[in-house]
């Protein structure tokens, strides 16, 4: 075997929470993995507020710890609902104030600390992350799957594995490259969004909850807001292609 074709068991496209808890299951399994991301962490990413269920699979994974002992430092705001507000009307769902077992609380996250954290951990049990390496074709046959990489810097090599899981999100490798790709009946949306010193006033506000508010004028526009344990929040809004046209 040259040094410019390798050999793993599965191969994993993205170091984010979704490749890294399934690189952690494998490779507790005893399979060799592979992940190829194409970015360096840390970096920014949305989707700041996780879902209890999110909790389960990284317990399944052996993460919880991980996150646990990093949430202090790393400024994890704790969380056990969400709330909605449209005009003057209010409603709010405490996540543990449930029928069925499971976790009920969860936390809101810096991506850039937390996906970092957990791909540090998943490094520490052996798992190999090639950072900066694009995947940039794809072959499947004889129930095998090769891939073409290109490093930041060197030659493309190819990497061979059993199996093929993409786990790159918005990327979409996998489609965009066998050509999978389909147009979504949904309505285009886009989103803006940034970090700010909230400023918020804790016997005003329940920070262990991400607010969702409808504009009142637009029923097809929302808003969230979802505090951090640092006095900051994640903000941002989510309208249609020409609703922010018509604002230009």
């Amino acid at each position: 075997m040259s040094k410019s074709e390798l050999n793993t068991d599965v191969i994993i496209i993205g170091a984010g929470p979704a490749g890294c808890v399934a690189a952690a299951l494998l490779n507790a399994k005893g399979h060799r993995v592979r992940i190829l991301e194409r970015e360096h962490f840390p970096r920014f990413s949305i989707g700041e507020s996780l879902l209890p269920q999110c909790m389960e699979f990284l317990a399944e994974a052996n993460l919880i710890d991980t996150l646990q002992s990093a949430a202090g430092r790393h400024y994890f705001q704790p969380k056990h609902g969400a709330a909605f507000v449209r005009r003057d009307e209010y409603s709010d769902f405490d996540f543990r104030q449930k029928f069925s077992p499971g976790w009920g609380t969860t936390y809101q996250v810096t991506r850039a600390s937390f996906d970092q954290v957990i791909a540090q951990e998943v490094e520490r049990r052996g798992v190999e992350i090639c950072w900066g390496h694009q995947v940039k074709d794809v072959e499947l046959n004889d129930g095998a799957a090769q891939v073409t990489v290109q490093p930041d810097s060197g030659e493309p090599y190819r990497l061979n594995g059993q199996f093929i899981l993409d786990a790159s999100g918005f990327g979409r490798v996998l489609p965009r490259l066998l050509d999978l790709d389909r147009p979504s009946d949904f309505p285009s949306r886009t989103s803006l969004f940034t970090h700010i010193a909230d400023g918020i006033v804790p016997d005003e506000f329940d920070r262990d909850k991400i607010r969702i508010t409808i504009q009142h004028q637009h029923s097809d526009v929302w808003f969230w807001l979802i505090p951090f344990a640092n006095g900051r929040s994640s903000i941002g809004v989510v309208a249609t292609d020409d609703f922010f046209a018509d604002k230009d």
